[in-house]
């Protein structure tokens, strides 16, 4: 079943974030001090099994709004004309600091999860999580002019960390600044 993200829940406490920027084809982690520094990860566990889909909307000096489906199968309803389809998933790596919730509405970077969710729905194994390795980027041009769909595949199934199972789990180490661009992390887990 192909992911409902063509094209929330508020209070209490979240995971930390990495978000995707398709113009620059980069990821970006949040450090302690507030910053946004760029990572570039080469694998990390992705909690397909609990992947949410909904109405979001990303505003300039707002926190996101994002109204969850009730389930992958059961759209929302569209809270407004300025929300978009979209998707949240929780992510684990050493080189985001622990886990991390990344989001987004993006026609790119959505269809790229969507491609992801497939063939984890393919290939899916009881009680294990996919390492997803990250090769790069593609570039698309659509109206916007030039984007980057990042480049997602299962690489192999391992145990599902028990860092994925404490709920808006803190950060356990912090990104560091960095440089531009920084240096891809070779990251087991």
């Amino acid at each position: 079943m192909a992911l409902n993200i063509v094209q929330t829940q508020s209070g209490g406490s979240y995971d930390p974030y990495i978000k995707y920027n398709g113009k620059a084809g980069r990821f970006y982690l949040k450090n302690e001090q507030g910053d946004e520094v760029e990572v570039v990860p080469t694998s990390f566990i992705a909690d397909l099994e609990n992947i949410k889909t909904g109405w979001m909307m990303f505003a300039a000096g707002m926190a996101p709004d994002k109204k969850f489906d009730e389930n992958l199968a059961t759209p929302a309803p569209r809270p407004s004309e300025n929300h978009k389809r979209g998707f949240a998933v929780r992510l684990f790596s050493k080189a985001f600091g622990g886990v991390v919730e990344l989001s987004g509405t993006s026609m790119h970077l959505c269809n790229s999860i969507n491609d992801l969710y497939e063939s984890f729905e393919a290939a899916k194994q009881p009680g294990k999580v996919p390492v997803v390795k990250f090769s790069g980027t593609s570039a698309m041009k659509d109206k916007q002019g030039t984007n980057y769909k990042p480049n997602f595949s299962i690489e192999k199934w391992v145990d599902r960390p028990a860092e994925l199972d404490v709920a808006n789990a803190p950060q356990t180490q912090s990104a560091s600044s960095a440089a531009s661009p920084p240096p891809a992390v070779d990251n087991e887990f």
